[in-house]
């Protein structure tokens, strides 16, 4: 089957369009993942937090009795 050599050249064009294509989603994906990880990470730091300071108020009103 005889393909003109310009159509080779424009199936390689929309190939390597698609497989850029594929790769920003790919970025893009593994971006939301960081920041939900991130956030998840961020969220647990705070609830240790407010637990910690929760302790030391305990505390510090049972040394003060």
């Amino acid at each position: 089957m005889y393909v003109p050599p310009h159509i080779g050249g424009q199936l390689a064009s929309e190939r390597q369009r698609e497989i850029l294509a594929q790769a920003e989603r790919h970025h893009l994906a593994r971006q939301l993942a960081a920041v939900a990880r991130a956030s998840r990470r961020a969220a647990r730091a705070e609830r240790r937090l407010r637990l910690a300071v929760r302790r030391a108020v305990r505390l510090r009103a049972g040394l003060e009795q």
